[in-house]
């Protein structure tokens, strides 16, 4: 296969940080957006919550079928590229509507739910092409891990802006400000997508033998390949608990600190520093370490962190540096722990031709979406639950109400109001956060990551003698 050049390698990266941008946008602060901005019942704020849940649901039934439609349909010419750029398109637009448009009551229920279904749809036919052109571009082990931490470094950068800015900017004029950072996000990840599509060719893809792939077998190939099935799981488990963390942040931080987006800013910059130890000691740590090795170097992280994160404010006092110090040991250990799951599950293709003699590459792919999307809906029900039953949603509308005046013009700062408000938060509401964020988190990481050393076989000494396999097979068993 040819080498990937620099100008490849930095096109796919770049386009990463436009989706992530994106995906964090809509992800993490589509929900906090409707609580703090819209003048919702708790029966309407529920349905918003329950269209999530089913339309997350919908999205990962079909991931498989839209993996499916890739493998059978190249579009134009080729395989991956036109399906990424057609997906992007359509989701740009519905980021758009998303955040411009603005119904009440129960129209802006029924005007979510078709914008939040289409844009779990078409991200879903983007990023199944995405990260199946990751899986096309090479078979080396080297050039893919190092790829896949190149990526990820450019993901982390567009979760870093979205994070760090959105809550700066928004605060005290909500309305108006989640609007401009709508369409700003939407163009940028349009714009990436774009150099991404020019700046990337495919490798030739052979037809396999057995024709094309039907619903049948597509399933066949999910529940017989073993060890993709095993990797798929514990990213599920652990993407809800690092979604968990994420989301429940700003509520967190507005609850114990106030009305403000510097606190939610220095989470930010600790998650980037996290990420960036993390992903800049991965290139040492794969050369001294096998990567179950370095999954245990990311779950010390992941403990320590959420346990110290835990301490604060009950043991011990809540003291700001040790909060944020905590937060960067779970950002580390997260970020170092996504990067060996993405790889896990890129390396089950190998495996699948291999043992089955197809590689699958969309369908492999779009296991790992399939996935984040039923995380995304536990997250989202465990969000939702937490929210109502402690009461900070029925408690957060009262800030709502203000920044619905701040955008009418009726008032002219809310910020003192709003802290005037979040004041009278009880102790419960506080823990009911800490709940949230850190103990339900902690719990899922463990479980992924007791999976992963259960179950997964496919070691580096394995991946390489599956590659030489390959290599000297038939060439068209490749796909």
């Amino acid at each position: 296969m040819k080498k990937i050049s620099n100008i490849a390698k930095y096109s796919y990266s770049i386009g990463a940080t436009g989706r992530d941008v994106n995906f964090v946008l809509v992800t993490m602060f589509v929900l906090v957006y409707i609580q703090y901005t819209m003048n919702l019942t708790v029966t309407q704020f529920s349905a918003i919550s329950v269209v999530m849940i089913i339309a997350r649901i919908w999205d990962a039934i079909n991931d498989p079928m839209i993996g499916m439609l890739i493998e059978n349909k190249p579009l134009r010419g080729t395989r991956y590229r036109n399906w990424l750029l057609l997906g992007g398109f359509i989701n740009f637009i519905s980021v758009l509507l998303m955040f411009t448009v603005r119904p009440e009551g129960w129209y802006f229920v029924i005007f979510f739910a078709i914008v939040y279904i289409s844009w779990g749809m078409t991200y879903t036919v983007n990023d199944v092409s995405y990260y199946s052109l990751l899986l096309n571009l090479t078979n080396s082990n080297e050039t893919r891990n190092s790829l896949t931490n190149l990526t990820q470094l450019f993901g982390s950068l567009g979760q870093f802006i979205a994070g760090a800015v959105i809550p700066i900017l928004v605060t005290g004029n909500a309305i108006f400000m989640y609007r401009v950072v709508g369409v700003i996000i939407s163009f940028v990840f349009m714009i990436s997508m774009i150099i991404t599509y020019f700046g990337v060719s495919e490798n030739e893809v052979k037809e396999e033998k057995k024709g094309k792939i039907t619903l049948r077998r597509m399933m066949s190939i999910i529940k017989n390949n073993d060890q993709l099935l095993v990797s798929a799981l514990s990213f599920m488990l652990f993407i809800t608990a690092h979604q968990l963390f994420m989301i429940f942040a700003m509520n967190f931080f507005y609850l114990n600190f106030g009305y403000g987006g510097e606190n939610v800013l220095i989470f930010s910059v600790t998650f980037a520093i996290g990420t960036l130890i993390a992903l800049g000691s991965f290139a040492f740590l794969n050369k001294k370490y096998a990567r179950m090795d370095i999954m245990k170097i990311a779950l010390v992280g992941v403990i320590v962190g959420y346990l110290l994160f835990l301490s604060l404010g009950t043991i011990i006092p809540m003291i700001k540096p040790l909060l944020f110090f905590s937060t960067l040991l779970v950002c580390f250990g997260n970020s170092l722990f996504l990067l060996i799951n993405v790889i896990f599950i890129a390396n089950t293709a190998e495996y699948n031709l291999v043992k089955f003699g197809e590689k699958n590459v969309a369908i492999i792919a779009c296991i790992r979406p399939f996935m984040a999307k039923i995380g995304a809906a536990l997250h989202q029900v465990i969000y939702s639950f937490v929210l109502i039953l402690s009461g900070v949603y029925s408690y957060s509308q009262a800030i709502a109400e203000l920044e619905i005046k701040k955008n009418m013009g009726e008032v002219s700062d809310i910020v003192n109001q709003a802290n005037d408000i979040l004041l009278q938060a009880t102790p419960f509401m506080k823990f009911s956060m800490k709940i949230g964020m850190a103990v339900i988190p902690l719990l899922l990481t463990l479980i992924a990551a007791f999976v992963l050393k259960r179950k997964y076989v496919i070691t580096e000494e394995k991946f390489t003698e599956y590659v030489k396999y390959i290599e000297t097979s038939d060439k068209n068993n490749l796909a």
